[in-house]
């Protein structure tokens, strides 16, 4: 079996707060975020061996506890089962970064017991297709790449379907949104979402993250020039979220993850 692979980190602390993880990026995405920090993943083929990966996760064995499956999208690929497979063998902890628009696969690897802890993104309040779709891209790639498939109303029936997979599957799960001035997250936006991860999502214990975006590191180069919204901002945003759920944290470079 082929893997479209863009890279490895043999050892990180950041993709899955508390657990040292080997993180593997897979190639291929169906958005286009034009925040995207990973954007060199979001399209190309750079095709692999199965095994070379698992040669990279065992590796990676001795001095971590998991692996996380990251992009790009992971969930495109049938490789992420038997590499998950392969992980729980060795006995790791199974995390999976996901945009949430495979359903699907997610609640093949919830039936096989193959995954611990999703990751999904929350781009923007999902009983809004039409605010989903411009966060995702679909208003400005949607002629010029094969790769966003879906519209909006897709996009956001995928994710609150994976959402309701996680959820209902008892394992932990982050789900998260990143803002960027003049696009995603102000003081409404950041309420709506939470009142729906508190009216929709079952599991109390899930944690809700806001994430610092970098325009500069972006996709969209119109989008670089956007000041990155500071901390202090953040801070009062996830007050607002914490109005609505029990755990929320926000990530920013200036002090890395922080309760609030």
């Amino acid at each position: 079996m082929k893997v479209n692979y863009a890279g490895t980190v043999p050892l990180s602390t950041l993709d899955w707060t508390g657990k040292s993880a080997v993180t593997i990026f897979f190639r291929g995405c169906p958005l286009r975020c034009p925040y995207c920090q990973n954007y060199p993943y979001l399209e190309g083929v750079s095709l692999v061996e199965l095994d070379f990966l698992k040669e990279q996760i065992k590796i990676s064995k001795p001095f971590v506890s998991a692996v996380v499956f990251s992009g790009g999208e992971p969930l495109m690929q049938e490789a992420i089962i038997p590499l998950a497979e392969f992980a729980k063998i060795l006995g790791l902890a199974v995390g999976v970064h996901t945009n949430g628009c495979y359903p699907e696969r997610a609640a093949e690897l919830v039936e096989r017991k193959l995954v611990d802890k999703f990751f999904i993104d929350v781009k923007a309040p999902l009983d809004d297709p039409e605010l989903y779709g411009k966060v995702a891209g679909w208003v400005e790639y949607k002629e010029a790449s094969i790769a966003v498939k879906k519209n909006p109303e897709e996009i956001t029936a995928a994710v609150a379907k994976t959402i309701e997979t996680a959820d209902t599957s008892g394992l932990e799960l982050e789900l998260r949104t990143t803002l960027i001035r003049d696009l995603i997250g102000n003081e409404r936006e950041i309420s709506r979402i939470a009142a729906w991860i508190s009216e929709q999502v079952k599991n109390k214990e899930v944690t809700y993250v806001l994430q610092q975006g970098i325009p500069e590191h972006g996709l969209e180069e119109k989008l670089r020039k956007n000041r990155v919204l500071e901390r202090e901002e953040l801070l009062e945003l996830g007050r607002i979220a914490k109005g609505f759920l029990e755990k929320v944290r926000i990530r920013t470079r200036e002090e890395g993850e922080e309760i609030i």
